[in-house]
């Protein structure tokens, strides 16, 4: 796989961004924590940002259908290091006005990642080779948790002589690297695209209504995939719960002490990259519920307190299931998608991901208000009724007509019965 250049620039795009993503997501959380004194500030930074999802993305899906996934992407990094440069900005005034200007930047920078993805996903359907993009999804992954993890050992040594605020800069320089790697990138088929401009943009969004008619009307006798985009809100609620209550776990059970929160952060990382070493025995379809059921047993344990041991253990299961579960509804769904829908499907599940979080996020947000104990059990509830929902879809899916043997997984045995996860761009959690 790794001779597949366009495999290889992609996942090194990912390391490099989630380098920064790492730095971003600790350093944001402690900024708003320490001048707040709550979780709630994060927790409306998420349900905001699943609002814009919801504002954004059915215009991105047939916008980078019609565009170059790759020109999109590239747009798209260089819109990032710009609203996380604001951020930095902002959180150098004083007062709570200034957070609150935190909170709509955060916002904006929630449009640039979600187009990224749809054009992430459109662009590694159509130019990684086919033999090895189940392997690359599962890659995917343990890019971006790689990045994470180094993301987080580098604040602890910014943080040590800097600023979070110092920390979010390198967070802008690594999207800056990852969009030129990308815009280097030599694709050899080149997609049938315009060229991005003002009057293609808009007859992108006034075609929007049409565009979704005829692609729902091309899904409508196959229902199950829209439970499948459905599920695909389990995971990254999920994670997005655990990154809100583990500031105020490790300040009501830790003592505070910052490198805990690196620390079981970290360790989420770990599980996620030890996943992926089993990729092709453990993501199937037949053990989709279990993943799901897994995720909402680790929030349970921490509702349930004990040693500190035990938190760790916890967020190991976590991010073992939760790579699992993503990247078998990730891979299923880019092989259930139609040559020219990749970027739609994709907007499809980022829909479902942003109702899913700006519906439940809130409930997290207020249960963890009331009690630290309760936000992890309204996290675990909600996993629970994924879980149901995920062995609903695992008994009544069936590939797609044709597509049934580039659906299986690639060390399938012949007796197998389970359908393949195979074929399909990625996004990064």
């Amino acid at each position: 796989m790794f001779r597949d250049p366009v495999a290889r620039t992609m996942l090194g795009a990912i390391s490099l961004s989630s380098v920064g993503v790492g730095i971003h997501t600790l350093a944001l959380g402690q900024l708003l924590y320490s001048r707040t004194g709550s979780p709630a500030a994060f927790a409306l930074i998420l349900t905001l940002q699943g609002v814009a999802a919801f504002c954004v993305l059915p215009v991105c899906g047939p916008l980078v259908d019609m565009a170059s996934s790759q020109r999109v992407y590239v747009a798209c990094g260089v819109g990032r290091a710009a609203a996380v440069l604001a951020i930095v900005l902002l959180a150098a005034l004083p007062g709570g006005g200034a957070v609150a200007w935190m909170v709509a930047v955060a916002v904006l920078l929630a449009c640039f990642d979600n187009v990224e993805r749809a054009a992430l996903f459109k662009l590694t359907a159509h130019h990684v080779d086919k033999a090895h993009i189940t392997r690359f999804n599962s890659l995917v992954g343990v890019a971006f948790q790689a990045g994470v993890l180094s993301g987080m050992a580098l604040l602890g040594l910014i943080l040590t002589w800097g600023t979070a605020r110092q920390a979010l800069l390198v967070d802008v320089a690594m999207a800056l690297c990852c969009a030129l790697a990308v815009s280097r990138m030599r694709l050899a088929a080149p997609e049938s695209a315009s060229p991005l401009s003002a009057r293609n943009l808009g007859r992108a969004v006034m075609g929007t209504v049409g565009e979704w008619r005829l692609t729902l009307r091309r899904y409508r006798g196959d229902r199950v995939v829209f439970l499948l985009i459905a599920l695909c809100a389990g995971d990254f609620v999920f994670a997005h719960g655990l990154s809100t209550l583990v500031i105020p776990l490790v300040d009501d059970v830790h003592g505070g002490r910052g490198w805990y929160v690196a620390a079981l952060e970290a360790t989420f990382a770990v599980g996620m990259i030890s996943a992926s070493a089993f990729t092709d025995r453990l993501i199937s379809q037949r053990l989709l519920p279990l993943w799901l059921l897994c995720q909402a047993g680790a929030a349970a344990v921490l509702a349930l307190g004990g040693p500190g041991a035990l938190h760790f253990l916890a967020f190991f299961l976590a991010g073992f299931a939760n790579l699992n579960s993503l990247t078998w509804l990730l891979t299923t769904l880019q092989q259930r998608a139609d040559e020219g829908d990749k970027a739609k499907m994709a907007s499809l599940r980022l829909l479902a991901i942003g109702l899913g979080t700006a519906a439940l996020m809130p409930l997290i947000g207020r249960s963890a208000s009331a009690s630290l104990y309760a936000g992890f059990w309204s996290l675990a509830g909600a996993m629970l009724l994924f879980a149901v929902a995920g062995a609903w879809a695992a008994r009544i899916y069936g590939p797609a007509s044709g597509a049934a043997e580039a659906a299986e997984p690639q060390s399938r045995s012949s007796e197998s019965v389970d359908p393949a996860v195979s074929p399909s761009g990625s996004t990064v959690s």
